[in-house]
Order: C-alpha cells, then structure tokens, then sequence
C-alpha cells in the first residue's frame, strides 16, 4: 500500500478539454425543464442550449471512466443523441441532467464490456490518453502520482458497476443518491457497490474520504 493518503474526492489540476459548438453563445434564462419543453416540440436551439449546458459534466465523467478520449467522446454524442430522440420518456423534465448521465453511464457499460471481449481476442488497440495520473495536480509531488497510478490500476481490475460507483462518489464527488441515479439502481445496491469498491482499493491505496462520504 502507498503510504500517501489521498484527499477524497480527488482534484485534478488538469481539467478535461472540452471544445463546444462553434457560435457566439449565451446562456438562456430557461431552467431545465423549460428547454426539455420546447426541445419536445422541435425547437434545436433549445437542444442546443441543453447540449452546451451539460456537455462539460458528461464529458468530464466518460473520460474520467473510460480514459481514452475517442471513445469517450462518442459516449458523449451517443447520450445526446439517445436523450434527444427519448425525451418524450423523461418523466421529469427538470432531472435532464442525472438522466443524460444515466444514459451515458450505459454507454460505458457497453464499451467496458467490448474492452474486454478485444483484450480477450488480443484485438484491443485503444490508447489510455486520459488517464488518472495524467491529471494529478503537479504540486502534489511524485508520491501521490505514483498512489493515483496505483489506484486506477486497482479501479481497472474492479466489477464495472463497483468502478463506476467508487470514480462518481470519490472522484467526481457525487452524492450517494446521484450515483444510484446514474447506475439506475436503488441506494441500497449503490452503496454495496461503493463498499465493495472501499474493500479493493483500501487494501493498495490508503485515502481520507470527504466529510460527506458516509
């Protein structure tokens, strides 16, 4: 086990790029629920404000998860386009947010699993280009770089379910509900997941969860 702790959720100096839609911008007054309106009825531009509004968190996470930036950022295109074309099943305009990252999340369920269908045939050729160290603060010195490489080699081995539950509590810093959100599954499935997780990656990097992490 490294003997640095780290700090959880994890902060990371180097942000993920995102390059929005070209075009002069302005952020509409619209609350969620008013854009997923207008947007039932056709109106693009109101798409395109609810893509400029989230593309940034659901592209931090899908890279955060997959750490190649090609395929995280077909996730991306693939959620939008999803959530576009089922926005008539959202229940509950205002929650356009969780559940393109639910949608998402499913999208990473399927690239995990044809990851290791390549690696099994020897065919995987993908390139880790985003990974966790590569985003460490450089001022937190070389023994948190080597803890984080070590912790994304833990977070590798893990169940998908269980890997993606521990990077949205403890890397992203999402609430425990927020990632039963984004799993689609009860509270008490998301946190066993997460316990799970703590159980692995305790036994090769020690870190100090946040104080809401309970």
């Amino acid at each position: 086990m490294y003997a640095t702790s780290l700090a959880l959720p994890l902060v990371f100096a180097v942000g993920i790029r995102v390059v929005p839609p070209k075009g002069a911008h302005i952020e509409p007054q619209e609350t969620d629920a008013e854009l997923v309106l207008r947007a039932r009825r056709g109106d693009r531009w109101a798409e395109e404000a609810l893509y400029r509004r989230h593309v940034h968190a659901v592209t931090r996470v899908t890279m955060r998860l997959l750490s190649r930036s090609t395929e995280a950022e077909d996730v991306v295109q693939d959620a939008f386009v999803i959530a576009f074309a089922d926005l008539n099943k959202l229940r509950d305009e205002a929650v356009f947010g969780g559940w393109l990252l639910r949608i998402a999340v499913r999208q990473v369920h399927r690239r995990y699993r044809r990851r290791r269908l390549l690696r099994a045939l020897g065919l995987d050729r993908g390139e880790d280009d985003v990974t966790l160290q590569s985003q460490v603060d450089p001022a937190a010195g070389p023994e948190a770089t080597a803890a984080v490489r070590e912790l994304a080699r833990v977070l590798e081995s893990l169940a998908a379910r269980d890997r993606i539950a521990w990077t949205l509590r403890h890397v992203e810093g999402y609430k425990l509900e927020e990632v039963a959100e984004a799993l689609d599954v009860s509270l008490a499935t998301a946190k066993r997941a997460l316990a799970a997780a703590d159980a692995v990656v305790q036994r090769h990097v020690a870190f100090a969860p946040g104080e809401d992490a309970s």
